[in-house]
Formats: structure tokens, sequence, C-alpha cells
């Protein structure tokens, strides 16, 4: 070890000549200053322009839905906290609109560039942006997602209608003689209540008063039918759901002919009880669905209680015109932008560095990169030292730990989200090389507390190589994710659904080392004058844990206040965000495929800021700690 560190000093003594010539004045800054503005520039636009130039074109079309508010006025009230009757049918409007689409083996819908945005407007008036690749698919969606609210809003109206239909059924039931059904759709409502087909939000209660469908007016008869198809939706909807996780569990995805497929299931439900379960269910919904499918098809038959969506009524759309040019992409001025920002991180590291001298100090450090590369594998070594497996340790640790999760909250408290045992290692690598590097940062100078007293090297040095370590255990541990996305890929969908996004993976990794490198300084120094910290540090580590996106997805906390909060207070919740979405994609449904993609430009400045702020401010903490350094050890 002394003779690596004297190895250093001699190339520190060679970098120190280099650095003479960097160290040149030129135009009033140095001219690695130069250098550094050139670099920071060039990185902002590295990392912008992938996902700039990457923006597809896109039209937009607006369609509108109106509706008589004297008819549906209530719609705009609270149901729940913060949520109101539209929220819910534009919700269910939005999801109609997605399976409709994947019922059609299109799974863009969802997509930045194929989506439908809804906005009300005045009172009664709420519009659809449809964002498409072309003009058509633009005004074909506008025109889907009025007509599907519009439906809606007319299903919000029929429920209250039905309810009451449903009541008087109940009524009718607790006679004591009772009374026969007067007419076949009343037969039709009894069984919608026997199977329980249409649940309410609120409990179903008799009523006294009447409600035969033949005397219903023609806008009623209108509401009435688009309830009953919207639960009809709802039910093929669950049953589908249903059926993705059945296969799943069974292994039934590539079966053909559906009586085969049912044989294997009722086998399959045999012989484990989580299927059982879900069969049951799956077979509960389907009764739900065939009862709904009768009433339907009795209103639409008997009273031609059809939706023209385009006929004035008291629900209907206004249709979108063709859009005549794509929408601007703004390249030239996101990329200014982009330089901008890279200009006031170069002009802040100048400025630091005239302050501080860390240029110099980096000179230094880099003088004793050897020494660096030698602890980092004295660290390696030491980590499989005596194992039999040895190496094999970085592919099976994670990939254990990410059974136990994929077990307990795959199986035991099963969720909906689709490949989930890539969902979740994507996540978990970085999180474990990031849980790795801060608590070994923490401990990095006291655990060479005999090697700083025997020679000099700079201090940094101990953190740096304790970032490094666990760096290079995530690069090795990349071929068993790898080879798990592959295997899940195929098992699930039955072909591979890798991107090129998977080339951004470098940039996300240098922020990630950026951010723990300052980490590591400041939890290093501190340590060193207060000893709690490195317990401490181990405790916060695993509250930090949950409080990262590992597995979940953030999209849990929603759009709001919270959501920003956890992104703004927590670096590596959006870190882990991005290692997901250009890996994975963003969290769908089982039954659905992930689609990867580039993070927002914006996240990804405001992150690279942050970790550039957490480097600094640990620079700094450890250069004014470390000349003290030899009395407190």
């Amino acid at each position: 070890m002394a003779r690596t560190v004297e190895q250093g000093a001699g190339r520190l003594a060679r970098l120190r000549a280099s650095f003479g010539l960097l160290g040149a004045p030129l135009l009033g800054l140095k001219l690695y200053h130069w250098l550094w503005l050139l670099l920071a520039v060039t990185g902002a636009l590295a990392v912008a322009a992938p996902r700039v130039l990457s923006q597809p074109v896109t039209y937009v079309a607006r369609a509108e839905t109106r509706f008589d508010l004297r008819r549906y006025g209530p719609i705009y009230e609270l149901v729940a906290p913060g949520v109101s009757g539209l929220d819910i049918a534009i919700n269910d409007a939005t999801e109609a609109l997605r399976q409709d689409r994947l019922a059609r083996a299109d799974v863009r819908f969802g997509r930045p560039d194929f989506r439908v945005v809804f906005t009300p407007r005045e009172p009664g008036v709420v519009e659809a942006r449809g964002i498409g690749p072309t003009a058509a698919e633009a005004q074909a969606l506008a025109n889907a997602g009025a007509e599907a609210l519009a439906r809606h809003v007319r299903a919000a109206g029929g429920r209250e209608i039905l309810r009451n239909m449903l009541g008087w059924e109940l009524w009718l039931a607790l006679e004591p003689e009772g009374r026969p059904a007067p007419t076949p759709f009343d037969t039709l409502l009894r069984d919608i209540l026997r199977v329980n087909a249409f649940p309410m939000s609120r409990d179903l209660e008799p009523v006294s008063t009447p409600r035969v469908i033949a005397d219903l007016p023609r806008e009623e008869l209108s509401d009435l039918a688009r309830a009953l198809e919207a639960r009809y939706d709802l039910w093929r909807f669950a049953i589908n759901t249903r059926n993705a996780t059945l296969d799943a569990l069974c292994g039934t995805t590539g079966a053909r002919g559906t009586a085969a497929r049912e044989q294997a299931l009722e086998t399959c439900a045999r012989a484990d009880a989580v299927a059982h379960a879900e069969l049951i269910e799956r077979n509960r919904e389907i009764a739900r669905l065939r009862a709904i499918q009768a009433a339907l098809d009795y209103v639409l038959v008997t009273y031609a209680a059809r939706f023209d969506p385009d006929e004035p009524s008291a629900a209907h759309r206004v249709a979108a015109t063709l859009p005549a040019a794509p929408e601007p992409r703004y390249v030239t001025q996101l990329l200014a932008l982009a330089a901008f920002f890279g200009l006031v991180i170069g002009v802040a590291g100048v400025a630091m560095d005239r302050s501080a001298g860390i240029a110099a100090r980096v000179s230094e450090i880099l003088g004793y990169r050897e020494l660096i590369r030698n602890l980092v594998l004295r660290d390696l070594r030491a980590r499989y030292k005596g194992s039999a497996l040895g190496y094999l340790w970085t592919q099976l640790a994670p990939l254990g730990m990410m059974l136990v999760y994929v077990l307990v909250f795959g199986l035991l408290l099963p969720g909906s989200i689709a490949m989930f045992p890539i969902f979740l290692i994507v996540a978990l690598l970085p999180w474990n090389f990031t849980a790795e590097a801060v608590t070994g940062g923490a401990r990095s100078v006291i655990d060479n507390a005999a090697l700083i007293k025997k020679v000099y090297f700079p201090r940094e040095v101990l953190p740096l190589t304790a970032v490094f370590s666990s760096m290079v255990n995530y690069l090795l541990s990349l071929p068993v994710m790898l080879l798990l996305m592959i295997a899940v890929q195929l098992l699930t969908i039955g072909r591979l659904n890798f991107a090129w996004t998977f080339a951004y993976l470098p940039v996300l990794l240098i922020i990630q080392v950026i951010m723990l490198a300052g980490m590591a300084l400041f939890l290093g120094a501190v340590a060193v004058f207060f000893r709690d910290v490195v317990h401490l540090v181990g405790i916060l580590v695993s509250i930090w844990f949950f409080l990262t996106p590992v597995i979940y997805p953030l999209g849990v906390f929603g759009d709001g206040l919270a959501a920003r909060l956890v992104r703004w207070l927590n670096p590596m919740a959006s870190l882990i965000e991005f290692y997901r979405e250009i890996l994975y994609g963003n969290p769908v449904p089982v039954g659905q495929i992930p689609t990867p993609g580039l993070p927002a430009l914006d996240s990804v400045l405001r992150v690279s800021i942050t970790a550039g702020l957490f480097l600094v401010i640990g620079m700094w903490v450890f250069q004014r700690a470390a000349r003290n350094f030899g009395e407190a050890l």
C-alpha cells in the first residue's frame, strides 16, 4: 500500500506539471475554466438532446362534450373528498377508451403521442383533446373521447333511474304475498338483484313509487341504456383482468380453444388455492355480466335506445375538425434552454473553484487514481473472501432479494402491476448501490484510521473508494437483471420488449455516482467526530428505502403536492423512476405491456443539479473536517 501511495505521489507531480499548462490564463480565466464551461454546456446538451430530438410529431384535435345542467347538474357535486361525479365520469371514459384500444391489440393509448385529455370548460362543457401521430388519428381520438364522456355522463343519470327501478323491485319482494313480475324487464331486474350485478355506491333501499320502463321518456331510456352499457364494460374489464391473473397463475397464456383453456383452469384451481378463489370470482362476474347483457339487449331491442353521439340531446358531442398542422416541438428553444442551464452550472463551478480551489484538489485526487483502483479491488476481494461462490454472489444476492419481494408482494399481497419481477429488479439494483455506498462511505474514514496515520494521500480517496466499490458491484449485477428481463418477457408476452432507451443508463449512473460521492464525503467526515452517525445511517437507510418507490410505483402518491414533495425532497425517488422508465416503462396493469421511454428533461436537469450540490457540499465539509482527522482518530 505504501508503494502505491509513493506511485501516486509521482503521478501527482506529473499531473501538476500538466495542470500548470491547463492553468494558463486566457481572457481573464484559466484554460481549465474554459474547458469546464465547454464541458458543462456540452454535457447539458448531451442530456437534453435525446429527449428533445426524439419528441414525436403530434397533432391535436379538439371535440366537446355538452350536457344539460338542468338534468345532469348534480354531476359536479362531490362524491368523495376532492372528487366529483364528473371526475369519475372522466376516469371511466378514459378507461373505456384504453380497454377499447387493447381489444384492438393497440397498446399505444396513454403514451404522450397517443392519448385523450379531458378539460372542463364552462359548466356543461368538457373539451376532449385527441393527441395522435397523424391528423386523422388525433381527430378520431378526440371524437371517441367526447363520445365516451357523453355516454358516461348519461350513465351517471341512468344509475339513479336504475336505482329507483331496483328499489321498486325490492319493495315488491318485501310485500307479504309478493307479486309476479308484471313485465319481462322486471324479471331481468330481479336477476340483476339476485346476482348483485349492479353494485351501487349507496345501498339499495325499497322504493314504494312504481318505476315502469314503458313510462320512461326517451331521454331517460337513453340514460338507462348507457348505465347498463357502462356496467357491462366494467364487468368485461374485470373479467379480462381475472383471466390475465389466472393465465399468469396457471400458465395458460398460450392455450388455444375456450374448452381446453377452461379445463386447464379447473385443473389448476384444484391444486392452487389462489387460482381457485380467482376462478370462483371470475365465474361470478361472468354471471353478473350476463344479467346486465340481458337487460341491455331488452332495452336496445324493445325501445331502440341506441346512442347517436352527434344528435343534439341532453348529452351529446360536438365533433372535432381535422387539425391542419402538427404541434410545434420547440427543438431550438429547448436545446438553447439546456445550453443555458449548462452555462449556469459551468459559471457556478468556476466561481466555486476560484474561491475554494476545487480543481487543484480534484487534480490531486486524480494523481492517486491507482490508489483508488487498488482500494476498490481490495474491498471487492475482501467482500467475497472465503466464499465458495465468490463473484456469483453479485448475481445471487439481488436475485434472492427480488424473489423475496416478489413472493411477499406478488403472491401474498397480489397487486396488479404487469411484469412485476422486472418492475422490481430495475429499481432494486440501483437502490442496493445507494445503500451500500452510503453506509460504506459513512465508515470509510474510521475503518482506515491506521492507513491515514501512516502515509499521506488525499483523504477524499476513502469515501470515493466506497462509492466506486459499490458501483462496480452494481455493474457486475446487471447481467442477472438482463437475464431476468428476457425470461419474464418471453414467459409473459412471448417476445422481447427491449428499447434503445437502455443507452441512457450511463447518464443516470453518472448522476447517481456524483450524488453518492457527495453523500459519502459528508457522512465520512461527520462520522469521524460523531461516531453515532454510523449507527444512525443504518436506521435512516431503512426508512429511506420505504420512502423511495422501489417496491411500489411513484404514482401511489398521485399527481398532487405529495408526489411533488417526494420528488423534490428525495432525489433517489426521481432516480429510481428514471431507471424504471428507461428499462421497464411506466407501471401498467396486468395484461398490458409497459413501454420504456426517456425521463423528462426538466426532471433530469433538476436531479443533476441536486447531485452537483451534494458533491460540492460534501467536498467543502470534508476539506474543512480533514484538517482535524489526526486528532479525532
